[in-house]
C-alpha cells in the first residue's frame, strides 16, 4: 500500500476542505536557527541551497504563511529549533499564522517550551501555543492516527492505525502506515507540496 492510499483520509480531511473553513495542518522539523542543517556544508540536502540560517528561517515562515491562515490550527510534531534563545523562537512563532499545537521533539528544549507557555497569549480567542509532551491521537473516519515526533512501530498490516511523524528528515518511513510529515520529507515533496509548507 503506498502512502497516498494509506493516508488519503487524513490528508483529505486535513487539507482538502472548502475555502473559508478553519483547517488543521500538520508539519514537523523546521529546525529554526540550526546552522549546520543548511548551506553548502549542511547535512540535509533539501536545505543546502540556503546561504544561511536567516534565509532558511524566512523561507520556512513564508511557505508556512502561504497556506496557513489566521483562523487555522497547525499541529507541529516537534524540533522547532536548535540553539535558539527562547525569545528568538518566540518571535519567529509569533510571525506564523494560526494557533499551534507543539509535540515535543528531541531538539525542543524544556527551556524553550516553558518560555512559550509562560509567554503564551490569546490568538483569535484561543491560546497561541498548546504544548503536548508526547503526542496526540486523532480519529478520522474510523482510522486512528498517532501524531508523534518519532516514528512508531505500530505493525504495518493494521488497517485502521496510522502514524504521522517527523524526526527522520529525508528518510522514507520504513512501514507503509507511517508518513513522515517533516519539512524535508521525500514523501511530502512527492505529493507536490513545497519545502516548508504544512500539509
Amino acid at each position: 500500500m503506498d502512502y497516498i492510499t494509506c493516508f488519503g483520509i487524513m490528508i483529505n480531511s486535513m487539507v482538502l476542505k472548502q475555502t473559508g473553513e478553519i483547517m488543521d495542518y500538520i508539519t514537523s522539523d523546521q529546525h529554526f536557527f540550526h546552522k549546520n542543517i543548511c548551506g553548502e556544508d549542511g547535512f540535509v540536502s533539501t536545505r543546502k541551497h540556503f546561504k544561511n540560517v536567516e534565509e532558511m528561517n524566512e523561507y520556512i515562515i513564508n511557505s508556512y504563511n502561504s497556506v496557513v491562515k489566521s483562523g487555522d490550527n497547525v499541529i507541529n510534531l516537534g524540533d522547532l529549533c536548535i540553539n535558539a534563545k527562547p525569545v528568538e523562537i518566540f518571535n519567529i512563532l509569533k510571525r506564523l499564522n494560526g494557533t499551534m499545537e507543539i509535540v515535543k521533539g528531541n531538539h525542543d528544549s524544556s527551556r524553550v517550551l516553558k518560555y512559550l507557555e509562560k509567554h503564551n497569549y490569546e490568538y483569535n480567542g484561543k491560546p497561541k501555543f498548546t504544548i503536548i509532551p508526547m503526542g496526540k491521537t486523532v480519529k478520522r473516519e474510523g482510522v486512528v492516527y498517532y501524531l508523534t515526533h518519532y516514528p512508531q512501530g505500530l505493525g504495518e498490516y493494521r488497517k485502521n492505525i496510522r502514524n504521522l511523524c517527523g524526526h527522520i528528515h529525508e528518510e522514507v518511513a520504513r512501514e507503509s502506515n507511517i508518513l513522515n510529515v517533516g519539512v524535508d520529507s521525500p514523501e511530502i515533496s512527492n505529493l507536490g507540496i513545497p519545502f516548508g509548507t504544512p500539509i
